[in-house]
């Protein structure tokens, strides 16, 4: 152990322990850290292999807030009484607490804001402006909750500005998935791209609780298998296979690929030929992979993908965009991904909390 300040991360989704996977490192190494998971993600895939694959430490403490499938009103109230008498019955005195991210894990700030705690946001500032989105609500009322805000991209920082933040405690460092894809991409990226098939990854509410929308995008992706002449791989989403099968949704030739784990999603993202995902994320791994994405969703959280032309919004509502949309990956998009970052973001967190701390 280093530094005795001692700091607290608070997280509960698998993409967010992949995000904080080398900040963890860093946190241990660095400072007295105690890494609470909220178990708002429970699966199997979120396993003992998960974190050894990863390389991630255990969490010295598991909430189970997801546990029982509650909806997430209990989640979120649940993750609040469960955080706080946690820290009260451990004696946990944290410096600062840090939360990454867009989950109900994160509306514990609320009640930790109440309570006195110096809170820290990573991923602060990212908004789409689509008030439907559980997750724009979350991570606005975690940067309303938070001290310190570390922004991926100065776009970021702009919004907090025009929230009324501070400047002095906003903070671009980059976006932490860099280091993580950049440490995975030799064992990745060992082959030439095989490009045989479309990935595709369908589990925004936004999209599957409509059946014109996935009607829409399930005719999308079999006029893609047409006219790329290679077959669709979709990702088998529990809520979305309910709805497929409750509106009777005509698949055609897609075929359906069980969720994977870390390392072979990255790896099945590298060897697409494109993906149609509505992930967040998968507009960020796949510009590191060279991967283009076409992006069925009204609206995004993160611009600079498109601008960077990593990513194409998709208007679903409208099959008129199914060749141009084919266009795009035709052509071949620029796939300009210095809009993440260098690639040092963790470390430049370490140093921001040294400094303020």
């Amino acid at each position: 152990m280093g530094n005795t300040m001692k700091v607290v991360t608070i997280t509960g989704i698998r993409p967010d322990f992949i995000r904080m996977s080398e900040l963890f490192r860093k946190l241990d190494k660095e400072f007295n850290h105690v890494l609470i998971h909220t178990g708002q993600h429970y699966d199997k895939l979120l396993s003992d292999v998960f974190f050894d694959e990863l390389k991630i430490r255990k969490p010295d403490y598991n909430l189970e807030i997801g546990a029982e499938g509650k909806e997430h009103f209990h989640q979120t109230a649940n993750v609040s009484i469960k955080t706080i008498e946690l820290l009260r019955k451990e004696n946990i005195k944290p410096d600062i607490i840090l939360f990454l991210g867009d989950s109900n894990s994160v509306v514990v700030s609320v009640a930790l804001k109440k309570e006195g705690y110096f809170i820290g946001h990573i991923e602060a500032g990212m908004r789409s402006g689509d008030k439907r989105m559980l997750e724009e609500i979350n991570r606005t009322v975690c940067d309303h909750c938070s001290d310190l805000h570390f922004v991926y991209h100065e776009d970021y920082k702009e919004n907090l500005t025009r929230e009324n933040f501070p400047d002095k405690n906003i903070y671009v460092v980059g976006n932490t998935i860099v280091e993580v894809c950049n440490k995975l991409k030799s064992e990745i990226m060992v082959k030439p791209k095989t490009e045989d098939f479309i990935l595709m990854d369908i589990h925004r509410p936004e999209n599957f609780k409509y059946k014109d929308r996935l009607i829409n995008i399930f005719e999308f992706a079999n006029f893609c298998t047409g006219y790329f002449g290679v077959h669709v791989k979709a990702l088998k989403f529990g809520r979305t296979m309910l709805a497929i099968n409750s509106f009777n949704i005509p698949i055609g030739a897609v075929e359906f690929v069980d969720l994977m784990s870390y390392k072979q999603f990255l790896k099945t993202q590298y060897n697409s030929l494109f993906m149609i995902s509505d992930s967040g994320t998968a507009q960020e791994e796949p510009a590191l992979l060279n991967t283009p994405v076409i992006v069925p969703r009204d609206y995004t959280e993160r611009p600079q993908s498109l601008s960077a032309d990593c990513s194409l919004m998709f208007d679903v509502t409208s099959s008129a965009e199914f060749i141009d949309a084919a266009e795009w990956i035709h052509k071949g998009p620029k796939m300009d991904n210095s809009w993440l970052g260098d690639g040092t973001a963790s470390t430049k967190i370490i140093n921001i909390l040294k400094d303020k701390l």
